[in-house]
């Protein structure tokens, strides 16, 4: 295992943006990952696990601690009757799964296409899109427990990790659990009945053009046409994607929204239906994009060397030499405008890594 000293982050995340971490490694096996933590517990460093640097944003001022990047490779599976078990290295690519499964003729994981991040950052996250969540397929991880004396590692099963919308009982254990192998079940059984729609993906009018039933390469071609229409592609541009999460509110306050909405601009808010969708228990999840629409920062703004992508109103971009106070402070911006308006505070998806305001 080698140690460095002074490495720049920027180049390691989406936003390319962050300062030096003080020590830095690369784990690649259990060993080195075991090894890596002995140094930093001796050195009483923090610790910060490093995935695809995608839903992050790190401090100018960098980690003052050791980064270590877990890049455990591998993939292998096990048919059981319709049923793929496949068990996935943390650092593998999460995009690179997705397109071995459909290589492999295993189904559940299209919808998740051209997402960036490893399959360990997939897991803590429970990274979803497009009406599918990584919890859906998850069987099991196995899991260091960084905190532990002897570094335990556990098997956590699908019931056992709080799995809710963008979020898992990993992503609130400040560090404590590093996600080494991940094990998903797919089905076998080809095509996938997909559930998910909106306003520019309907798999009734994919099927309609071709004439037959989708395939799973065709769910993830449109996947990736659709995303690269949104800009959220990795490469379209410096960014993590959607920076806040949909917020979820009461039926009362739904209709407090619609009557603003409408009170501000009934005709932008016909145009932009449907931005919100009814949950079973009556709640409503509301797209962060509409309620934006109503304040200044919109598709193409742009304040210096940060702004919001020309193609997707949840995406905040460096431009061109932002920093991450730029970043941060044009999301507190946005989370404050939609606030004054209506009341929601937009609650991020990105973490923060170190005083990113400073």
């Amino acid at each position: 295992m080698k140690i460095e000293e002074h490495v720049s982050l920027a180049p390691l995340t989406t936003f390319g943006v962050g300062g030096e971490a003080r020590f830095f490694s690369i784990a690649e096996s259990f060993e080195e990952v075991i090894e890596a933590l002995d140094l930093a517990r001796a050195r009483a460093l923090p610790v910060f696990v490093l995935g695809g640097g995608s839903n992050i944003l790190i401090s100018d001022s960098g980690f003052d601690g050791l980064v270590l990047s877990v890049r455990i490779k591998g993939i292998t599976f096990e048919k059981r009757e319709n049923k793929a078990f496949v068990t996935v290295g943390a650092g593998v690519v999460w995009d690179e799964f997705v397109e071995w499964s459909i290589a492999h003729e295993f189904g559940g994981l299209e919808c998740l296409s051209g997402i960036p991040g490893t399959v360990g950052g997939a897991v803590v996250a429970n990274l979803g899109a497009y009406g599918a969540q990584a919890s859906d397929t998850f069987v099991s991880a196995e899991v260091l427990n960084t905190q532990s004396e002897g570094n335990a590692m556990r098997i956590f099963k699908n019931d056992e990790c709080d799995f809710s919308y963008h979020d898992s009982l990993f992503s609130h254990a400040s560090g404590r659990y590093l996600v080494l192998r991940a094990t998903f079940a797919l089905s076998t059984e080809l095509p996938v009945k997909i559930s998910y729609r909106d306003n520019r993906f309907d798999l009734t009018a994919l099927a309609a053009q071709s004439g037959r039933t989708p395939t799973q390469d065709d769910v993830r071609t449109a996947i990736l046409k659709m995303r690269g229409e949104k800009g959220v592609l990795q490469s379209s541009y410096k960014s993590a994607g959607s920076f806040f999460h949909m917020p979820f509110v009461s039926a009362e306050k739904y209709a407090e929204v619609v009557a603003q909405a409408q009170a501000l601009d009934s005709e932008k808010e016909r145009k932009l239906r449907p931005w919100a969708w009814q949950q079973p228990d009556g709640s409503y999840k509301i797209a962060a994009g509409f309620l934006l629409e109503y304040t200044d920062f919109q598709k193409g703004y742009v304040k210096g060397g940060v702004g919001i992508s020309p193609k997707h109103t949840l995406a905040i971009i460096n431009v061109g030499g932002a920093t991450a106070r730029d970043i941060a402070g044009l999301a507190g911006d946005m989370q404050e405008a939609v606030e004054k308006i209506f009341g929601i505070l937009l609650e991020r998806e990105v973490e923060y890594i170190g005083s990113v305001e400073e």
